[in-house]
């Protein structure tokens, strides 16, 4: 038996894969936090201008909470950790694109429920976000509601540290499937 390929059977093969490569890039839902950048970011466009894209500010996070976009600029969403405002990527950053905060005032995002998503807001038994916000920011408070303990953001506390997403037990990505994804997720502060 041959099993060598022509050449027309090798570049219809790899013509295949390389196009299915690019339309999952080009339909692979985005993050809807996909803006949030870290704590300490100068605002648009001095921050564009100044990243260099280097990572360095990734490698820093200890938390992973630091993602890469397309274009190669560092954002938060929470889905692989939650930013514990330390200021390492901010001491990481060589180009000044993220100076210095205050812990006690920066916020990067706003945490909103889903309630469609959200399994206190349809069933019983789910407190993981209001449990997991309730050391770090304590943004997250609990409305009983007959059987149902409905979580709700206090905005005012939030500082979009994305521990909430984090915890979330809905699993996959923002912006994917309805009935998949998380009941949590990090939206800019207009």
């Amino acid at each position: 038996m041959n099993t060598s390929l022509t050449r027309r059977e090798f570049l219809r093969i790899s013509g295949g894969t390389a196009s299915a490569g690019l339309v999952y890039l080009l339909l692979k839902p985005k993050s809807a936090s996909a803006n949030i950048k870290p704590p300490g970011a100068l605002p648009e466009p001095d921050f564009s201008a100044l990243c260099l894209r280097c990572g360095k500010c990734t490698s820093a996070c200890e938390q992973l909470a630091i993602q890469i976009d397309r274009q190669g600029f560092p954002y938060i969403d929470g889905l692989s950790g939650w930013c514990d405002f330390s200021g390492d990527c901010v001491a990481a950053c060589p180009s000044g694109a993220l100076e210095p905060f205050e812990i006690e005032t920066v916020k990067i995002a706003l945490a909103v429920i889903d309630r469609d998503r959200c399994i206190a807001w349809n069933s019983t038994g789910c407190r993981w976000c209001y449990q997991e916000c309730l050391d770090i920011q304590d943004a997250i408070w609990i409305e009983p509601d007959g059987v149902f303990l409905r979580p709700h953001i206090d905005e005012t506390r939030c500082n979009g540290c994305g521990a909430c997403v984090n915890i979330c037990p809905r699993a996959a990505e923002v912006g994917g499937d309805m009935s998949k994804g998380k009941a949590v997720s990090l939206h800019q502060i207009v």
